[in-house]
């Protein structure tokens, strides 16, 4: 029995390809509202890093900027010194707003639903 490396190729190809373009990347201003409605009742780094899928390095950068900003609060835990992250009123108003532009322009990133309407690029 003989196979054509060609035909074994293009099939992984075309395989390949359709399973990047199920991912979309996200811009900074989703990743904050992820990382902020995660720690709206308070969460660890490490959980913001597994919920949000970032990097200790990326989620570490976000969170300095996100304290710098007041959107965002680091308090430690009364059972020792543990860091909890927690969405301040501030970041509250962020997501409110964030949420709004989005429902505005017929996006709906917090529910998981279509992500652009095919009427806007026709």
């Amino acid at each position: 029995m003989t196979y054509k490396m060609n035909s074994i190729f293009s099939v992984n190809n075309t395989s390949r390809a359709s399973n990047t373009t199920k991912f979309k990347n996200r811009n900074r201003m989703e990743i904050v509202s992820n990382i902020l409605n995660i720690a709206k009742n308070g969460a660890l780094k490490t959980h913001l890093m597994y919920r949000a899928n970032l990097s200790y390095m990326v989620v570490s950068h976000y969170l300095n900027y996100l304290m710098s900003s007041g959107l965002i609060e680091e308090t430690f835990d009364n059972d020792g010194p543990t860091k909890i992250y927690r969405t301040t009123a501030k970041g509250f108003r962020y997501l409110e707003v964030y949420d709004s532009l989005q429902s505005i322009a017929g996006l709906d990133s917090q529910k998981g639903g279509t992500a652009v309407s095919s009427e806007i690029f026709a």
